[in-house]
């Protein structure tokens, strides 16, 4: 009876209780997620599954990242819900219970990276400085911000494609939140043939175009 009742017990901690558990158990593990570049991939995968595992006992949709430059002195824990709305406030509910480190920034969603790179996605090259977008306006809703990005090889048989490499490009430029948050229609398109004829920019400036609109609304 009293085993049973310490499982039940676990069973019903709060989220505050969980996000204290978590950071606890980061806190006695801390330092074999540090040198990940150092081990070989075998290594660095469990150690990335023993830290999912405990991460998801706080919550389930939430996930993580650990990186930062190599010159840096603090490793950077990035908490992320994965661009889902529904999930931010686990990801701020967790963060805010961090206590301060010596050798990690632990910060809240993926952050804005900039320009300045480009990714391979399922054989296909997203370049920003290349992809142009074509800003869109709604009468329905004049705040809103949307555009069409476009492709000149785009395939609507691979749309999934185009749509997931243009918002990894964009959670990369303006960060995951901005990404969720700031963008209310995107979607991806074949350039048009009289593109000239358009009012278009690059995605590498997509940053300052969001912005612009923001303060216009």
């Amino acid at each position: 009876m009293k085993l049973k009742n310490i499982f039940l017990k676990k069973a019903n901690l709060t989220e505050d209780q969980k996000a204290e558990r978590f950071w606890k158990w980061f806190d006695k593990h801390q330092n074999k997620f540090l040198f990940l570049s150092d081990i070989t991939e075998s290594e660095k995968d469990k150690l990335m599954d023993e830290f999912l595992k405990e991460l998801h006992k706080f919550n389930e949709d939430i996930y993580f990242e650990i990186g930062g430059h190599p010159e840096d002195e603090k490793v950077e824990l990035v908490i992320s819900a994965e661009g889902i709305v529904e999930h931010f406030p686990a990801v701020e509910k967790l963060t805010s219970f961090a206590p301060e480190y010596k050798n990690w920034d632990i910060i809240a969603f993926k952050p804005p990276m900039g320009t300045g790179f480009s990714l391979n996605y399922r054989g296909k090259k997203f370049d920003p400085e290349k992809i142009i977008y074509i800003p869109l306006t709604s009468k329905q809703d004049p705040k809103a911000i949307g555009f069409n990005v476009c492709y000149p090889d785009f395939e609507e048989s691979e749309k999934e494609i185009f749509v997931n490499g243009t918002y990894l490009i964009l959670d990369t430029i303006i960060g995951e939140k901005s990404c969720a948050l700031d963008i209310d229609h995107m979607e991806v398109i074949r350039t048009p043939e009289n593109i000239v004829d358009y009012d278009f920019g690059h995605l590498s400036n997509i940053a300052e175009y969001i912005t612009e609109r923001k303060n216009v609304c």
